[in-house]
């Protein structure tokens, strides 16, 4: 029986130039071992994995990296008190110092990969 995991991803532009996000969920629901519940996290409301409902259960959009971290990390504490955040999978390189700055905070609200 696979265990039910909530994913959090960025990333969904599928355009001319694709956010890897996409792809990292598509990974993700081939699974074996997990059945995943994909929360996707949105810079802007046009980005075409908003609307892939067959890939993603539901969507926030995020503020930019260089809006600073205090305001995304209030953003994904909100957005993970509604829907309890397993695993963060940030998947552009400008966001990765802000996530990396806030590990410790990220597992101190449960977004650390432990159920």
């Amino acid at each position: 029986m696979k265990k039910n995991i909530t994913v959090a991803v960025t990333g969904l532009n599928a355009i001319d130039n694709p956010g890897p996000g996409i792809p990292v969920i598509r990974g993700l629901c081939d699974s074996k071992f997990f059945k995943p519940r994909i929360i996707g996290l949105a810079y802007e409301n046009l980005e075409p994995g908003i609307y892939m409902k067959e890939l993603v259960d539901k969507t926030y959009q995020i503020p930019y990296p260089s809006a600073g971290t205090e305001n995304l990390m209030q953003r994904i504490e909100y957005i993970h008190s509604v829907e309890k955040i397993n695993v963060l999978i940030p998947n552009f390189d400008a966001e990765l110092y802000t996530f990396m700055k806030s590990e410790k905070r990220l597992a101190e609200i449960g977004i650390n990969g432990k159920r």
